[in-house]
């Protein structure tokens, strides 16, 4: 049993954590909830020894202290799973597992991983480096080395991101029998709710630095929304614009394009886009809707093929030109490859829109706190924000005389009031005629936010399927490999 005690973390005058009391039983599994900004992740660094907390106390084992650090944290069995993953993508399998373990040779290591593995009904290969793993691929890897190193409470941050249905499950169903059969305890932070109802036993409710409720099943969704985000519970999310009828000119068109990254290519591909049109990539892990996004932007060739943008064809597809020529692109890694983490917001700004002079204090207001509701002081870095603070400030750097939008996981890590906020906006955009093209894991978000739907099967464009025939049914077996041409006889 792991008893928290008036748990204080202030920074200058923010109180990240305000007097949090809490007592977390084995055998349970228990879902942190709570907007963006609430707490949640600073009380479980904490526990996990990351972050020492300003005042309070931790009961852990019969034993009362006033923090952790992180070795006394696995010495005590607690073991936190990050949503970005915390390995070394140039190392291989075997070393990464091995890492903070006591020494072992690599044969008993691949032992070891395998027995994990099995249990978890994964598979990986010892020597294959985890840079070549997809990020789901590496959040299992990072699991079995917790539970390797004595994991009894396991702090899990968004862990079904980036995964497949069938992964959830598998490690859904991992986590119960940990809870039930072998007594850990799990505590699953997630922004999808329905996780929340499916998987938890206990959901603590976390609002502004404080726990204001712990609830237990049957549970009461609009009891639950309420407590998490108040009056901006009642905000309704815009419908999907109507498209225009299609212009003679196309705002991208692909015609037997290519592209190839440093993994693998793709094509011929033949594609077009309308003004105004939302369209949403589906695929497991590795499908090629990443190389679609990246090559489209120019960050991945185009060795062959053409590709227009508003009626003006390019053989080439230089990242610069095409930026300037109104293509932005949203990655999922906002801290490698979209935002300077020693930088501050103020600075961001500057370098988005340098066309802007003298004080830009009101437009930061206008831009950020307004529009995303970044509510963070402009000379904070962009290393202290949270994950769904980092992704408002991406979003608000985006400018409005962008056409075409290409984003991966556009609610990564945002809060449900957040996340309806983020869509408003993008769908507004779209209504005055940009083209958003976006791919996200969870395949109920594609479905909503679609007009039409690609979908990606063994790095390929497996099928186009328009928004009335974008049902789950069909979306998922194309995802599996099944034909379109089958899938579409059996609707009609």
């Amino acid at each position: 049993m792991i008893v928290l005690n008036d748990i204080h973390k202030h920074y200058g005058r923010v109180r990240a954590n305000d007097g949090i009391s809490l007592t977390l039983e084995p055998g349970q599994i228990y879902a942190l909830v709570g907007e963006n900004g609430a707490g949640k992740s600073t009380l479980m660094r904490v526990l996990a020894g990351h972050t020492r907390p300003t005042s309070g106390t931790i009961e852990i084992g019969g034993e009362t202290i006033s923090y952790l650090t992180p070795t006394l944290a696995r010495e005590r069995g607690v073991g936190m799973l990050y949503q970005d993953p915390l390995d070394f993508p140039a190392m291989p399998v075997w070393e990464n597992f091995q890492l903070g373990a006591p020494k072992r040779t690599k044969q008993e290591v691949i032992d070891v991983i395998g027995e994990l593995s099995y249990r978890l009904d994964a598979c990986f290969l010892p020597d294959e480096p985890v840079s070549s793993l997809t990020v789901g691929e590496r959040q299992l890897l990072e699991l079995l080395r917790l539970l390797d190193l004595g994991a009894t409470t396991l702090i899990l941050d968004e862990p079904t991101t980036g995964i497949t249905p069938e992964q959830k499950q598998d490690l859904f169903n991992l986590l119960m029998k940990l809870a039930r059969e072998e007594q850990h305890t799990i505590i699953l932070v997630t922004h999808k709710l329905s996780e929340a109802y499916e998987l938890a036993d206990s959901i603590l409710i976390m609002r502004q630095g404080a726990l204001v409720s712990t609830l237990q099943p049957p549970y009461n969704e609009k009891e639950l929304v309420t407590l998490m985000f108040g009056e901006a519970a009642e905000g309704v999310e815009d419908e999907l614009p109507q498209l225009p009828p299609a212009g003679p000119t196309p705002r991208l068109a692909m015609n037997d394009t290519h592209f190839a990254g440093p993994k693998y290519s793709m094509g011929p591909m033949n594609f077009i886009a309308q003004p105004g049109e939302c369209i949403g990539l589906a695929g497991l892990d590795g499908s090629g809707q990443e190389l679609f996004l990246r090559g489209i932007c120019g960050l991945d060739r185009m060795p062959r093929g053409v590709m227009s943008l508003d009626g003006k064809e390019y053989r080439s597809n230089d990242f610069n030109t095409l930026r300037r020529a109104g293509i932005q692109f949203v990655p999922a890694d906002r801290l490698e490859m979209a935002l300077f983490p020693a930088l501050n917001l103020m600075e961001h700004i500057k370098l988005a829109f340098p066309d802007r002079r003298g004080d830009l204090t009101e437009f930061y207001e206008t831009q950020c706190v307004e529009s995303f509701n970044l509510r963070a002081h402009p000379d904070t870095n962009a290393s202290e924000l949270s994950g769904g603070n980092q992704q408002r400030l991406l979003l608000s750097l985006i400018p409005d005389d962008s056409s075409l939008l290409l984003m991966e996981h556009p609610t990564r890590g945002l809060d449900a009031g957040s996340a309806r906020q983020v869509w408003n906006h993008l769908k507004g955009r779209c209504a005055k005629g940009a083209s958003l093209i976006f791919f996200s894991p969870d395949l109920d978000e594609v479905l909503e936010h679609s007009h039409r739907v690609i979908v990606f099967y063994d790095r390929a464009i497996a099928g186009i399927v328009d928004r009335e025939h974008a049902t789950m049914d069909i979306v998922g077996a194309l995802m599996a490999g099944k034909p379109i041409s089958e899938l579409m006889e059996t609707t009609r």
